[in-house]
């Protein structure tokens, strides 16, 4: 099964290619796009020399474009899934196929996200983080995280994510599950495939000016306070 990973990039290249790493020991074959959004380092170059393809925008846009852009190009192939991981991440075998078998055996769900392993990095290789999917893999839950799977089928119904979210400042995801939600799909998260998430890798580091209050006003009208799942 060929499932298509978007990862969003804007700078940062040693956290972006420990991830890659990852993601390449954890196997799977997955079919990777990578969306830049305006990266000043040389992150663009570096993964044209490891042969992944790159989505480049010169100047920054805001994480909701970078999905769709990724979406786009990747809902125009055959593909039964697709997902979307962070670039402050380590991967593990069998969390990419762990979240499709939950899809599969379940197909009221329309979005599943990885269980996030607490602790440190240090703390979990791959024999232990597997283990931990194989012992935990029937336990899911409501709930929004990152990284996520959808089936395209899901995508194609709900469509592409708000642009009026600005910046990674927040609450586009948000949105976004209360439209699976609305579609009538669950949103949920599954012990079935498991990541370590290191957080704020990105965002955390780059300046997000107005962009979360704007985008939490943005929210709050059309939905109301607080997330739905």
């Amino acid at each position: 099964m060929r499932i298509g990973i978007i990862l969003t990039t804007c700078g940062f290249w040693e956290m972006t290619r420990e991830a890659l790493d990852s993601l390449e020991r954890a196997g799977g074959q997955p079919r990777l796009l990578v969306v830049d959004g305006g990266s000043a380092d040389a992150t663009v170059e570096l993964l044209g020399r490891r042969g992944i393809e790159v989505l480049a925008n010169p100047e920054g846009i805001s994480l909701a474009q970078a999905l769709n852009q990724g979406l786009r190009t990747l809902l125009a192939e055959k593909l039964p899934y697709v997902a979307w991981v962070h670039n402050d991440m380590v991967f593990f075998p069998g969390w990419l196929e762990g979240l499709a078998g939950v899809l599969e055996r379940q197909p009221q769900i329309g979005k599943v996200a990885a269980w996030n392993l607490p602790g440190r990095r240090e703390e979990w290789n791959d024999e232990r983080a597997s283990a931990f999917m194989r012992e935990h893999r029937d336990e899911r839950e409501p709930g929004n995280g990152c990284p996520w799977v959808m089936p395209v089928r899901v995508v194609r119904r709900v469509g592409g994510f708000d642009e009026g979210y600005l910046a990674c400042g927040g609450y586009e995801d948000w949105d976004y599950n209360n439209r699976v939600l609305e579609a009538g799909f669950a949103v949920e998260v599954s012990r079935a495939g498991a990541v370590w998430h290191q957080g704020m890798g990105t965002r955390g580091r780059i300046g997000q000016g107005e962009a979360p209050g704007l985008n939490m006003d943005r929210y709050f009208r059309r939905w109301g306070p607080g997330p739905r799942v």
